[in-house]
């Protein structure tokens, strides 16, 4: 029974398998958390694979703070290391925060911009679908780390 279940697992991972291609496209969805300022947010982006392992990665993220609006654009490139059913890859990008609020009256708004490093990777678990769990580090003052998990569509 073991075996079976064992050729069956290889099965599944095999037929799942597909390399990633040049011209590939992927959008995403997910949600980001700052460790940092303790706000969740919504994240929307998308991947395009300029090679086979290179690829440039904008995302955006809508965060939900108490009194105010918080946002960040992140333009990342990722190098891949794996092209199996799990890519792990690095990223080093450019990163941009916004936030408002108003206090008595009184408006405040804040830009901050950055540098991104971090890893992640991308877990197939259909043809069209994975997950995409990804830490990384916003270098901006005095900086915060972001863990993001989203789910990632490859368009045919």
């Amino acid at each position: 029974m073991k075996k079976l279940l064992l050729l069956g697992l290889f099965a599944m991972t095999v037929t799942f398998a597909q390399a990633q291609s040049e011209g590939d496209i992927r959008l995403q969805i997910g949600g980001d958390y700052g460790f940092d300022t303790e706000f969740f947010g919504l994240n929307f982006g998308g991947e395009y694979l300029i090679t086979d392992k290179i690829s440039a990665a904008p995302n955006f993220t809508i965060y939900f703070p108490e009194g105010g609006n918080a946002s960040t654009l992140n333009i990342d490139a990722r190098y891949y290391f794996t092209r199996d059913i799990l890519q792990w890859y690095g990223l080093v990008g450019f990163t941009n925060n916004w936030w408002s609020a108003e206090f008595m009256g009184v408006k405040a708004k804040e830009s901050r911009a950055g540098a991104n490093i971090g890893v992640g990777g991308v877990l197939k678990f259909t043809d069209n679908l994975a997950f995409n769990p990804e830490l990384k580090y916003q270098a901006q003052n005095d900086g915060q780390a972001v863990f993001r998990f989203g789910l990632v569509y490859f368009l045919p």
